[in-house]
This record gives C-alpha cells, structure tokens and sequence, in this order.
C-alpha cells in the first residue's frame, strides 16, 4: 500500500502574508517592497516544487516549511521528505534568467553579483546533521538545491550531484519513485518529533513601525488586493468585478486584522470601522456572534 503523507502541509510563510496585509494598507519603502516581492517568488517556487513532489508514489512523509534550531542557531528547511532509508531536504530557488559562476562567485545576466545558494545548503545540511544526532534520528541525510523555474539558466556549473536543475527534476522524481520503499512506526517518530521541534516565529515585526490609525481602512478584493464597495447586499470590486457576500469579505478582513495586531479584541466598533464602515454595525455584530466566541466583561462585549 502507498503511504504518501503531508505531515505538515505548505501554507504561505507568516512573513509573507504579514507584509503582504501590511503593504496594502500602509505602502512600504522600496526596499522593503523589494523583499516582499523576493517572499513572494520564494512562495511561488516551493508551491512548484510541491507539484512536483506530489507526483511521488512512493511511501513517504512530507513536511514543509520548517523552522528549527540547534545550538541557538537557527534554519529553515523548504521540503523535506522521510523515506525508508534516507531523509532528503530541499532548498528551493525560484530565480529566472540567466546566471553564470566565475571563481565560485554566481552572478545575474546583468553582471550583479549574488550570494552563492550553495553556501546556504551546505550552512543548513551541517545544521540539520547536528540536529538529527542530538535527537536521535539516524536515517542518512541529503540536502539538494533545487531551482524550479523552466526560465532558469545557469552556465558554468560544475557537475555536482545536489543541484537538480529544471530538465532535470522529472526524471529526478521518477528515480524516486522507482525506489522501494517501507515506512514503519519509526519513520512516523522522525515527522512527529520535527514537527513538534517546529519553532514559529514573529520576531520579524519588531522591523516595522505601524500603529492602527495610520493603516487604511477596508476590505479588499480576495482576487485582486484592489479595495472593494458595498453594491446594494454584496461587496463589489471595480478593477477586476469580482463579487462577494459581505460576510466572507467582513472574515476576510477580520483576519487580516488579526495578523497584524495578534492580540486584539474584536469588538463590532472596531470591526467595523477596520473594514470601512462599508458593512453596517448589524451584520457585523451577527457575524461576530456566528463565527467567535463572545465574551462579556465588566465594560464591553468583545469576542475571540
């Protein structure tokens, strides 16, 4: 029987999807911009790599997108994937155009240079050894630097057995799955222990200076980010006319106020004037009441 699991599925990094709710209601400096748009490649080029991974037939567990930690220093591992006898990592680059290396350095098509992915495979392999050996996973260990874009182009590369290049990640699968393999109650310890070694993190907002009167105020389009208006009992974008009802629009925004200020209380005020005051005081509160759970205390009523 094929034992093909997602232990920890692939979700957009917390960063990503902070700045991303962030950027659209307060713009952020260029270079601030620059990374969010470097976030959301990196995001496209592991959402590549897991179609490509879910063309595997053999027994494996997967899990994505982990943060861990080993001596006080920490990394992060795009894939990884249990098999009976091995454990392969994945780093994943999403780059685009053409790069070539010249005495180890890597640079664009434009001649700029950039940072050597290679240093940080071998930084996150060394890390994930250590880590394997002080809790006891014994399994062998391989890293690979994968670039998943078909646009990708890279001269003077050494043969090297960790790069998978994009004509070459199907047969690499194809290799994998003419594997045999048997996953046991062994194999389950390895996902369930890194999974509770898992670390999530939100040091990242301390960089930004933000406080609630200055962000604007609305609900914006699920499709497009553009802002959208109340049209008679829905909610309606102009740029791409999408439409939507106003409860899922009013959640919508609820959550992205939560991820913003992760220890506010919801009150129908609040609620309504985050999204715009587009939505009357009524259907909030009754979305309030169907979708958390409601708390009175000795001045007000919020819900959580």
């Amino acid at each position: 029987m094929i034992y093909m699991s997602i232990v920890k599925p692939l979700s957009p990094p917390d960063q990503l999807t902070f700045l991303e709710c962030l950027n659209n209601r307060a713009k952020l400096p260029l270079q601030e911009r620059q990374y969010l748009e470097n976030l959301q490649k990196g995001a496209e080029g592991e959402k590549k790599w897991e179609t490509h991974l879910r063309k595997l037939t053999s027994n494996v567990l997967i899990l994505y997108d982990l943060t861990l930690e080993i001596n006080h220093t920490y990394f992060q591992i795009d894939a990884l994937c249990i098999f009976e006898n091995i454990i392969l990592a994945f780093e994943i680059k999403n780059y685009q155009g053409d790069f070539h290396i010249n005495n180890n350095q890597w640079y664009s098509s434009s001649g700029n240079e950039i940072k050597d992915p290679l240093l940080q495979v071998r930084r996150n392999e060394s890390l994930l050894r250590q880590f394997c050996k002080k809790h006891h996973i014994r399994l062998p260990i391989e890293y690979h630097l994968v670039f998943v874009n078909p646009e990708f182009m890279i001269y003077s590369l050494p043969p090297r057995e960790n790069i998978i290049l994009p004509p070459q990640i199907n047969r690499y699968i194809e290799t994998l799955n003419s594997t045999p393999a048997q996953l046991n109650r062994t194999h389950d310890q390895i996902a369930e222990k890194l999974l509770s070694l898992n670390l999530q993190s939100d040091v990242y907002r301390s960089k930004y200076n933000y406080n609630y009167e200055n962000l604007r105020k609305g609900i914006w389009c699920g499709e497009c980010r553009e802002f959208v208006i109340r049209k008679i009992n829905t909610l309606y974008c102009k740029k791409c006319e999408t439409k939507e009802t106003c409860h899922s629009g009013v959640l919508r925004g609820i959550s992205q106020l939560k991820i913003l200020f992760p220890n506010v209380k919801l009150t129908t005020h609040l609620v309504h004037d985050w999204t715009g005051k587009i939505v009357s005081n009524v259907t909030i509160q009754r979305i309030l009441q169907q979708n958390f759970e409601k708390v009175s205390g000795s001045k007000n009523t919020f819900y959580i």
